[in-house]
């Protein structure tokens, strides 16, 4: 492995997501960049310009290079001004558009690659990650490997790729294509869950080490345990897909009409246009749209419950929020599929309460149970000292031993 003047080893993060962009996925790849000991890296992120990056704090001994790029003619962009009727149809579209867009970030990948080439010309880069969705960081490290720069390639795969359930037949076989491609050329793939980590071994066949880097948390626990005077469950992140929160504010309807549930206030933090709330329910349920991540955090902090809904769909996915569900030791009411891993994750921590995501009665027994441990000042036994491994801190650790790992041999 090359190292520099000072004996460090050049890494290159290719990804779309990084903050001031607030999501999962930013988290993630900022966790890369902040804990990967900087003793032995030398690190740089790639990613796409974004409207006020100065609201990212720095991260000493990390560069990040913002490229401008212009988005794909045929992607519409959301408005917080849309109404729930337009940001449907926007969603639609987009859904449809996929059919013809298969990297709508093509001409940051351009951008990106040209970059590096420069990066490398004065400091040889020794590993590149590259992270998934959407599939231009993958596309950048594989055709830098088809021009023959050499470089050791970790390939992160948040969510699946051609097996995700929700893809358009077209995407699907393109996405196919890019996979048989990348398991040729990629060192490591680095996925979330159990599940992701078998699919990925059968779709490469074996040839490829894969290897379980969690989602996680990014803040000290145990936090301050309080109760609020009404009873309030949190839900944090946007509803798509078969995401949705219907059937639990169906349940919640059929509790206050049998009087079960004297006291109870719901937010919706971060779900904007995507959620539309029945009438009958809007004096208690609150909606807003996207807040800054730390603010966001103190929400599930401050709530009595927190909800996750994850469907049969996503049985094989860790919604990233549920990692700080859990670091707060407030129960979780989760909505969903038999086996998932969510419901094997929340058992294992015993962190809350799960019902089938279409099952009501179900649903209404599980939101009973939070209600009666807010009720009684009353809180769940979580399983801290198992669950601390997955502070973000630690499963960099995992990764950091990994790339050591498999570069070094």
């Amino acid at each position: 492995m090359t190292k520099d003047k000072s004996n460090k080893i050049n890494l290159v993060i290719f990804t779309i997501y990084y903050p001031p962009v607030i999501s999962i996925a930013s988290y993630r790849l900022e966790a890369f960049a902040r804990y990967l000991d900087k003793k032995r890296f030398n690190i740089t992120v790639i990613c796409p310009e974004t409207d006020n990056p100065g609201n990212t704090p720095e991260i000493e001994s990390v560069n990040v290079i913002r490229l401008p790029f212009k988005p794909h003619p045929l992607k519409v962009k959301f408005s917080k001004n849309d109404t729930f009727a337009i940001h449907k149809l926007k969603a639609l579209y987009n859904l449809f558009s996929f059919h013809f867009i298969h990297d709508e970030y093509k001409d940051w990948g351009k951008k990106a690659m040209e970059t590096f080439k420069k990066i490398n010309a004065t400091q040889k880069t020794d590993i590149v990650i590259s992270t998934f969705p959407t599939v231009a960081p993958h596309l950048v490290a594989l055709k830098l490997k088809y021009e023959g720069f050499d470089f050791k390639w970790v390939a992160d795969m948040r969510d699946e790729m051609s097996k995700n359930p929700f893809i358009v037949p077209l995407h699907k076989k393109y996405l196919e294509k890019v996979e048989k491609k990348l398991f040729e050329k990629v060192d490591l793939i680095t996925t979330t869950t159990p599940s992701m980590v078998k699919d990925f071994e059968e779709l490469s066949e074996g040839k490829v080490d894969v290897q379980e880097i969690r989602n996680g948390f990014d803040f000290e626990i145990p936090v301050d345990y309080s109760y609020n005077d009404v009873f309030t469950v949190s839900h944090t992140g946007t509803f798509y897909a078969d995401i949705k929160p219907y059937t639990f504010l169906k349940a919640v309807r059929e509790l206050l009409n049998e009087n079960k549930l004297q006291k109870i206030k719901i937010v919706f933090t971060g779900a904007g246009k995507a959620v539309s709330v029945p009438d009958d329910l809007k004096e208690i349920v609150t909606v807003t749209g996207k807040i800054p991540h730390n603010e966001a955090v103190e929400k599930i902090k401050n709530a009595d419950a927190n909800l996750l809904v994850t469907p049969q769909s996503f049985s094989k996915s860790l919604q990233g929020k549920l990692y700080e569900y859990i670091a707060t030791q407030k129960p979780v009411i989760a909505l969903s599929g038999k086996g998932s891993e969510a419901e094997k994750f929340i058992s294992r921590c015993n962190a809350g309460f799960v019902a089938e995501y279409n099952n009501i009665e179900d649903i209404k027994n599980i939101i009973l149970k939070a209600y009666d441990l807010w009720k009684n000042r009353k809180r769940l036994n979580v399983d801290i000292e198992y669950f601390k491994q997955f502070h973000r801190k630690e499963q960099v650790k995992k990764l950091e031993k990994l790339i050591l790992k498999t570069f070094d041999n």
